[in-house]
């Protein structure tokens, strides 16, 4: 459980776990259903709950890594407003721990197998070799992608820096200049 995060009984830390879910107070809801399930699972109440839906297969074939991302942006908005989240997927053995898994592992920079062995323990049924290997493969890009984003707002800090900096040299110079032409000036000389 990472650093500064109450204990809970669900497989994620608060406020998305089991006892939230079972008390019924999750608002967002990321219903999982495979094609053929569409007309017994969907949004029954789209006033109540925002929901995602996510038409994919229950086959180890299907390419998870792909919709990691969505989901992660889904649950972060949740929480970014305040809500809790509900991952569902018909049996909840497969689909849902697999999106929770993934997005445990980019959250809390956790490998596959720790992400793996968390859910599992919170949620007993949970299958270990459906997308097994999918994690794995997401492992090293989840990683890629989070350094590229911190080089990134590293870059972007380090630009604003040079331009503060440039601008505080500009503004220096100025005042110096003003100085030196005997013009009145903000800078006070001893």
């Amino acid at each position: 459980m990472p650093k500064g995060l109450p204990k809970c009984n669900g497989a994620l830390p608060p406020p998305m776990n089991d006892s939230t879910i079972i008390n019924g107070t999750s608002d967002w809801k990321l219903c999982i259903r495979d094609r053929k399930e569409a007309k017994l699972i969907f949004p029954r109440f789209p006033q109540e709950f925002k929901y995602m839906t996510l038409d994919i297969s229950d086959h180890p074939d299907q390419n998870l890594i792909t919709i990691f991302p969505s989901c992660r942006d889904f649950v972060e908005e949740a929480l970014s407003m305040g809500g809790t989240v509900l991952v569902h997927c018909n049996g909840g053995i497969a689909l849902s721990p697999a999106i929770v898994v993934g997005y445990l592992m980019w959250k809390f920079n956790w490998t596959a197998d720790h992400a793996l062995a968390h859910v599992q323990n919170k949620r007993y049924c949970v299958s270990t070799m459906s997308f097994q290997n999918q994690f794995k493969e997401y492992e090293p890009i989840y990683m890629a992608q989070k350094m590229v984003d911190t080089a990134a707002k590293r870059e972007i800090t380090t630009n604003k820096r040079q331009v503060e900096e440039e601008d505080e040299e500009e503004a220096g110079y100025q005042r110096k200049q003003r100085y030196v032409q005997g013009e009145p000036s903000d800078m006070t000389m001893y």
